[in-house]
């Protein structure tokens, strides 16, 4: 199943990616940044996607998998949209989209890809 909730009405503007064989889930570059922003700033170990995504090098570069999806999973968890200054409506979504990439991660048979299109 693809999932293009994130990203519809976005068409045309950087997306990520996270893909398990059949199942997909495409997000739309925005909403992505102002989780991992909040997620760098908030002193969570600075490894994983976090890092990748912090260099621009990883994923951010070509499709990989999540090498660790336990410490995204333990990442995502510390996520605190009180610590975002986006706008009020990104915060909304990026609570929400938060809970489907952990459902997403946990529910995933091996190895999740992830890219930046």
């Amino acid at each position: 199943m693809i999932n293009t909730k994130y990203y519809d009405g976005f068409e045309g503007e950087h997306e990520i990616n996270l893909n398990n064989g059949e199942d997909c889930m495409i997000i739309w570059d925005g909403y992505f940044d102002t989780i991992m922003d909040v997620l760098f700033d908030s002193g969570i170990e600075k490894e994983g996607i976090v890092k990748d995504y912090f260099y621009l090098e990883g994923w951010y570069d070509e499709p990989q998998p999540i090498e660790d999806i336990p410490l995204t999973i333990r990442q995502l968890k510390a996520f605190d949209v009180k610590k975002s200054d986006r706008m009020e409506s990104l915060k909304q979504v990026a609570v929400e989209l938060v809970e489907d990439i952990i459902k997403f991660l946990e529910q995933a048979d091996g190895e999740v890809i992830i890219e930046r299109v």
